[in-house]
């Protein structure tokens, strides 16, 4: 028998991916483009350009191996559990390493070339002189280690999870967990921890850290090499892990009874009548309410951002004893918030009508005369009944943190007292209309789109991403010719650009309505409808 057949089977099968090819197309632009950014704006001298440079790359670099790595495995067996196929591969003589070592050849390898992509960007400030080539390699090799644990988590977490967003959810939790909370928690006045720097050792980010020429000149060469045999050891055990318990999870059941253990401690009492008047108000809202307690995850996240941002502000009030309030602080924790908000409802937002269409729900509810809208309606309804209550949390908070700044800002800092006003009131009234639009372009990739969870990358690209990025060149734009921007014209570029990408959401929905009978009856490939035959189907599973 070869060694590691499915290895070979799934390179193969990755080599045919027009996605292997993309991702490392999409990586050398960004790292070229703020290649660009840096030297048209960057200081007077070629070396400190050169360093600046570096550091913005490898910074970029650390994100895109730390973050999105997790993502990459985190669907790869649980999809395969779902549809029952994985259960086939341990009927042969695979065994879990097998398995797990294959999965993670064929999810790992355009991600490893898109960061090989960028490594020959990120030698340009080696020749432009300041940055070392000791200091180059300890990046890269930084950026390997980092992406082989974040991928080793992934595998873990998808051969303990069923659900795809359960599975990418602990995965990105555990990831930051390791990564920043307990060398978080030694920070604490009362830590036990004699030693904080043991804790930062352990952490795989550190070695982002460690890497660089002015900490690791500093008689830190051991410290860096045990950091990165720390997180081989992480990386390791995940990935041993897995490949235990993959022959073991296989055969759990879709939604079991344990999925709702709630129902025997008495906490649904009233559950009968909501769905009652939840199926006479819309079908559709009852079918993608059933599972209940959905925003438990999402109170769960504003929760530890609420504790972040007042652990924050302790510090910073420690540091400067007279600062009453700090509205930097303020707006960075309240932006980060309202982004999680935003990206979970594009998660959610096309997940039930994407996972009914592939089960063919869709089309027997359109024969019961339910008609498109209705079920469109059904599933915003549901939306706003998950996000609702924690977008107001959101927008209360960012009101209490504006009386706040205005109760201890002095009344002579008029023009400062304006612009707080401006800034809460842009990212209050953008967080509602992006959530908006969000849930129609969501609902409208998730719809389309082979796997839905598929649909938060360009919904989040269109509705988030677009606006800052043509503010960004814009503000670029303006300063390499002297003009510059103002608070005024700043604010009223953003309230034009951000509507402009919040009307895609109009476009979306009326794609959504028009197309939906369409879709739903003869399927959708990459951006063109196909009619889905017999002879037809291994083709189509080819290409998607």
């Amino acid at each position: 028998m070869t060694f590691l057949p499915v290895v070979e089977r799934e390179l193969r099968v990755a080599a045919r991916r027009r996605g292997t090819y993309l991702v490392r197309l999409a990586a050398v632009a960004v790292g070229m483009g703020a290649t660009a950014w840096v030297l048209m704006l960057g200081p007077g001298s070629t070396r400190s350009t050169g360093w600046v440079l570096f550091e913005v790359l490898a910074v970029l670099l650390f994100i895109y191996a730390g973050i999105f790595g997790t993502q990459a495995t985190a669907d790869c067996m649980s999809e395969e559990k779902r549809e029952g196929t994985l259960g086939l591969l341990f009927l042969t003589d695979l065994k879990g390493y097998d398995v797990v070592f294959g999965k993670l050849a064929a999810t790992s390898l355009h991600w490893f070339y898109g960061m090989l992509a960028v490594v020959p960007v990120l030698a340009i400030p080696v020749l432009m002189g300041g940055v070392g080539r000791g200091e180059l390699l300890r990046i890269v090799l930084v950026s390997v280690n980092l992406l082989f644990f974040s991928l080793s988590i992934g595998l873990w977490a998808s051969a303990l999870c069923r659900r795809d967003s359960r599975a990418q959810g602990l995965a990105l939790v555990a990831a930051l967990a390791i990564m920043f909370a307990w060398p978080a928690a030694t920070q604490l006045k009362r830590h036990p921890n004699p030693n904080p720097r043991l804790a930062l050792l352990s952490s795989p980010a550190y070695g982002c850290v460690l890497a660089f020429d002015n900490v690791y000149n500093r008689n830190q060469h051991l410290e860096f090499w045990l950091n990165a045999l720390t997180t081989q050891f992480y990386s390791w055990t995940f990935l041993g892990l897995a490949c235990w318990i993959a022959p073991r999870s296989w055969q759990d059941s879709v939604e079991g009874k344990n999925s709702h253990w709630w129902r025997w401690r008495g906490l649904s009492s009233n559950r009968s009548e909501r769905r009652r008047k939840l199926l006479a108000l819309n079908p559709f809202l009852w079918r993608t309410s059933r599972s209940g307690f959905k925003q438990a995850a999402v109170w769960l996240m504003l929760a530890i951002v609420a504790a972040l941002w007042t652990w924050i502000h302790w510090l910073a009030r420690r540091s400067q004893p007279g600062d009453n309030f700090n509205p930097a602080i303020n707006l960075a924790f309240l932006i980060w918030a309202g982004l999680m908000l935003k990206a979970w409802v594009a998660a959610a937002s096309g997940r039930a009508l994407g996972d009914d269409r592939r089960s063919g729900a869709l089309e027997l509810l359109l024969g019961t005369g339910l008609r498109p809208d209705e079920i469109a309606r059904g599933q915003l309804w549901a939306l706003w009944r998950q996000f609702a209550p924690p977008i107001g949390a959101v927008l209360v908070a960012n009101l209490l943190c504006l009386l706040v700044e205005l109760r201890y800002m002095p009344t002579t800092y008029g023009n400062d007292r304006t612009n707080a006003i401006c800034a809460h009131s842009v990212l209050g009234v953008f967080l509602v209309l992006d959530s908006i639009a969000l849930s129609w372009v969501g609902m409208w990739h998730g719809f389309a789109a082979r796997k839905p969870n598929r649909a938060v990358g360009p919904a989040m690209l269109r509705i988030v991403v677009l606006p800052v990025l043509v503010f960004f060149l814009l503000g670029t734009f303006s300063s390499m010719t002297s003009a510059g921007f103002d608070w005024v014209s700043s604010v009223a570029y953003w309230c034009v650009l951000g509507v402009g990408a919040d009307s895609i959401g109009v476009f979306a929905r009326h794609r959504l309505l028009g197309r939906f009978r369409k879709i739903v009856s003869e399927g959708y490939v990459r951006g063109r409808l196909v009619e889905i035959r017999p002879e037809t189907a291994p083709a189509l599973a080819e290409v998607s």
